[in-house]
């Protein structure tokens, strides 16, 4: 696939944004030191990337601020472990379709962990800030925790996307355009943002600075953008 082809480090030449900034100067590093000692292999990093995208979501339902801190970090160290056993398996040219499976099965354990983890924050939170006063009863249908919707729609539209996305980029385009595209690509970056990047507003930079909420909806609106560009390039 031309948009994800791997120079000699094991890195895709071109990727997101989130990726080759943030992932990639702490992945790249490792998977040299892993390849070089012979460590771990390919498929036991993977188990690492699933333990730590398992324990995001438990970091984030208890609803407290360290929680949301501690989910955002295991969130970003699974996904760089998640970038580390791609590159490893290139690296030292061990694949298997067990390691496939595995990392579809890390990708999607941490993307569920963390949707669930936030809807249960959001349950959590927005129920504490409306509990009575000593002595005052509210019915429980008056207790708000309408912000549970903004993750159940995020979830929702963000699995529609990858069922219809794709993982084939493309080259630069031509013209204008194509002369962004390619001073981006002589960087790395792809020119568009992509799930990463947003997996990155939503389970990373929004918890790390309390904004669950605007996070979510930055990610609501960057996926709808991303369905409508994809749906309409595919009835060309």
């Amino acid at each position: 696939m031309s948009g994800f082809e791997a120079d000699a480090r094991g890195a895709k030449k071109r990727d997101y944004w989130f990726t080759v900034l943030l992932t990639d100067p702490v992945a790249v590093p490792l998977t040299t030191f892993l390849a070089k000692r012979r460590l771990l292999t390919p498929n036991q990093v993977t188990v690492l990337a699933l333990v730590f995208g398992l324990s995001v979501g438990v970091f984030f339902a208890t609803g407290e601020r360290w929680g949301l801190i501690a989910g955002a970090i295991a969130f970003y160290l699974a996904f760089v472990f998640d970038c580390v056993d791609g590159k490893l398996a290139r690296a030292t040219g061990i694949t298997s379709d067990k390691g496939q499976a595995l990392d579809a099965l890390a990708d999607g354990g941490r993307r569920a962990s963390a949707t669930l983890g936030l809807a249960l924050y959001l349950w959590n939170e927005r129920g504490s800030a409306t509990e009575a006063a000593p002595g005052e009863v509210i019915p429980l249908v008056l207790v708000d925790r309408a912000d549970v919707l903004w993750a159940v729609v995020y979830a929702v539209l963000a699995y529609y996307f990858l069922e219809i996305s794709g993982a084939d980029k493309g080259e630069p385009a031509g013209g204008v355009r194509g002369k962004w595209s390619q001073a981006l690509a002589e960087r790395r970056l792809l020119p568009n943002p992509g799930m990463p990047d947003v997996q990155a507003i939503v389970f990373i930079f929004g918890p790390l600075l309390g904004l669950v909420v605007p996070a979510l909806i930055v990610g609501i609106a960057m996926v709808s953008v991303a369905i409508l560009l994809t749906v309409r390039r595919r009835l060309r």
